[in-house]
């Protein structure tokens, strides 16, 4: 990719390649480490699962900023990272669809605001005061950082019709498009993701869990333009992992039964 780096672009990626954190950073997972054992010393169960990553990770594209176009930086490090608070939505959402995978009438409870729906996520995700009282999780996501300073790449997203945006003409096919570069972090990263799970969570409950985390590593994607493939992770090592790395097709008949949810499932290369 870099060679589509030009200008600014170009000015950014060589600045960040200079800049040495690599013993701030293993001070941070030291810092972790800690955080860890304090909970463990509590009850808490660790499980701790380094993914590398398979496709272009794109973190806070709409943060404010004055071209439009933001990127998440570490507040302390500098350093590309994945929040957790984005981690935890991606993977409640994983867990969702697989609930309403095993239970046709799922989407029932759902629709007649029955208590059923929210119980299901509230015991592992816990749940706002609006969705029927306030209730505190028994898993709690720490930020996902990379494990050796990540190396950031660009993409490209093209406007195609600059003046309608300007207000000044319709979308007619003769205007000039403006290819405007963005930041990624680049594939082959390796990023360390941490789950404490209370004790009081249930066997089946935690397996589950881990299936939505895996699900939501390798099919669901972190960060924006998931749609198109991005945010991808491969799977860890293991048997589930190497499931997921074979399965190329999703049986969503069930889900497609139900008019308000819709699901396209594409094959990943």
């Amino acid at each position: 990719y870099d060679f589509r780096a030009q200008g600014q672009g170009k000015t950014v990626l060589e600045k960040y390649r200079k800049y040495k954190i690599a013993d701030i950073l293993v001070q941070k997972h030291r810092d972790l480490d800690a955080i860890c054992e304090a909970f463990q010393k509590i009850g808490y169960q660790k499980k701790e699962h380094v993914c590398e990553l398979k496709t272009p990770l794109i973190i806070g594209l709409g943060n404010a900023h004055p071209t439009e176009r933001g990127f998440t930086f570490h507040w302390t490090l500098g350093l590309p990272y994945i929040p957790a608070e984005g981690i935890k939505g991606v993977v409640r959402l994983a867990y969702l669809v697989n609930l309403a995978e095993e239970d046709d009438n799922f989407f029932e409870h759902w629709a007649a605001e029955d208590e059923t729906f929210w119980e299901k996520l509230a015991k592992p995700f816990g749940r706002a005061e609006k969705e029927s009282g306030a209730k505190r999780g028994k898993v709690i996501f720490l930020d996902a950082l990379p494990k050796e300073s990540p190396e950031l790449t660009l993409e490209i997203t093209t406007c195609h019709y600059s003046d309608y945006y300007r207000e000044s003409r319709g979308p007619t096919e003769d205007q000039q498009p403006i290819p405007l570069p963005f930041l990624a972090v680049k594939p082959g990263v390796k990023f360390r993701f941490v789950l404490l799970m209370d004790k009081d969570l249930g066997e089946e409950d935690k397996e589950k869990l881990l299936k939505a985390f895996e699900v939501a590593l390798t099919e669901h994607g972190f960060g924006a333009k998931t749609a198109l493939g991005h945010g991808r992770f491969r799977p860890n090592v293991g048997k589930l992992g190497k499931e997921i790395e074979q399965k190329t097709e999703i049986d969503i008949s069930k889900l497609t039964k139900n008019p308000r949810f819709k699901l396209v499932v594409k094959k990943q290369s």
